[in-house]
């Protein structure tokens, strides 16, 4: 990698937008203006993570966040605390004691010494692994944040209701997760067409040891959303979906007759509406998103084709011959080639499929705008120069394609001489 070398006092972190106005040309209007700072902004950040990504990438803690092999060991074990953290839930909610609380919330049947129904002592201290730190007992529900005042209407409860239970067997099923009692709701006990549940409030029956209790309306609601938060790290009404829960959820506004008359509750509605169920028709597990077996599986093959040599025979016509190292093998058609280099040279196979997942890696880390290292530090005020800095204008010289120009090192395209002084590294 080759960047012209600039003096540590350029390197000074990321302009406000104060002061990067400053350094532009008295005629650029403000609408330009705004948009070449997003440019540099983004700029900056991209080449920010690219270093912070080259400093960490051979370290596990990295590599457990995005490089596909690690994940498959890392969904694994997050499977089996799904399920642990599920049946601690549905104990503690057939005992009566589930706390509905936003936050985390170590439950009665899953602390140690309540070890029935099956919860070992593996699932206590899977779950206090996961968290790594202590569990609260409580979260104050005033400090966690509300959804939009028309999610305490009655239709609306229904609606949420209805999403969330399809989201729950959903990513049950992603983390095989089985008999939760949550996912066998009815509608008041009858068997309906699908196109009638809009219409009806689904119940689920709660069998404890000597009672039997109905969820439903809110109650089932707010337990559902529960559910959700702890088991799966869904914030439903945050709309996001992360890997474990940290901190509080979002919670349903629970004053009824809220004025939702103006266009804002139609937009917040759709909004949530269309985010939920392009997770639920076309949406994956995001861990398994970021393993990516069937690009990598397509990149793979197509690098094992750039070894399959076409070689004219006089006697019989083309033939195909392998180009692994130190193989003289022919074949008459290409595929039995792909075949034997499979069968042949698993640390060709190997090779490549380490190559791709390593782009896999970067890609992942890349796409994350919340990946480590993704936080400018910002500029400080500091007198202007005569020497000014923009994000256009200078095209740095770097052997690496995936990287754009660092416009932490760019000066003024008004003293090109003087940047052409520093030399090369």
């Amino acid at each position: 990698m080759r960047y012209y070398v600039i003096p540590n006092l350029f390197r000074v972190g990321l302009r406000t937008f104060k002061q990067f106005i400053q350094v532009l040309e008295d005629d650029v209007s403000p609408g330009e203006a705004g948009s070449r700072y997003q440019e540099y902004r983004t700029a900056y950040i991209t080449v920010q993570k690219q270093d912070y990504f080259d400093l960490h990438k051979n370290e596990n803690w990295l590599k457990d966040m995005y490089h596909p092999s690690n994940l498959r060991t890392i969904i694994e074990r997050r499977n089996e605390f799904c399920k642990a953290v599920a049946k601690s839930l549905i104990l503690d909610l057939r005992n009566g004691t589930l706390d509905l609380g936003p936050g985390i919330i170590f439950g009665a049947a899953s602390k140690p010494g309540n070890d029935s129904e099956g919860i070992s002592e593996y699932d206590h201290n899977d779950i206090r692994m996961y968290y790594k730190s202590p569990l609260k007992e409580t979260e104050p529900l005033s400090v966690a944040p509300v959804a939009h005042p028309v999610s305490s209407h009655h239709r609306r409860i229904r609606t949420d209701t209805n999403q969330t239970l399809a989201l729950v067997k959903k990513l049950d099923e992603e983390k095989g997760i089985v008999e939760n009692i949550l996912s066998t709701s009815c509608y008041g006990g009858l068997y309906v067409d699908k196109s009638l549940n809009e219409t009806m409030d689904p119940i689920v029956l709660v069998r404890g040891l000597t009672t039997v209790k109905t969820l439903e309306g809110y109650e089932l609601l707010d337990t559902l959303l529960t559910y959700l938060w702890r088991v799966h790290g869904v914030d439903y009404y945050g709309m996001s979906e992360s890997e474990n829960a940290k901190g509080l959820r979002h919670v349903r506004y629970d004053k009824e007759g809220a004025d939702t008359s103006t266009g804002n509750a139609a937009d917040w509605e759709k909004k949530l509406d269309s985010f939920w169920n392009e997770r639920l028709t076309n949406g994956e597990d995001p861990l398994v998103v970021l393993i990516a077996k069937d690009k990598i599986d397509v990149s793979a093959r197509k690098s094992l084709e750039s070894f399959v040599r076409k070689i004219k025979d006089e006697n019989i016509g083309w033939i195909y011959g392998c180009g692994a190292k130190e193989c003289s093998k022919f074949f008459h058609a290409p595929e039995f080639v792909l075949k034997h280099l499979n069968l042949k040279h698993p640390d060709l196979i190997s090779m490549l499929t380490l190559r791709v997942q390593e782009d896999i890696y970067f890609e992942n880390y890349m796409n994350d705008p919340n990946a480590p290292g993704g936080i400018p530090v910002m500029r400080k005020s500091t007198p202007l120069t005569n020497i000014l800095s923009l994000p256009y204008n200078i095209q740095m010289v770097s052997t690496d394609p995936r990287r754009p120009p660092d416009p932490r090192l760019l000066r003024s395209y008004r003293d090109l001489e003087f940047l052409k002084s520093f030399p090369d590294e």
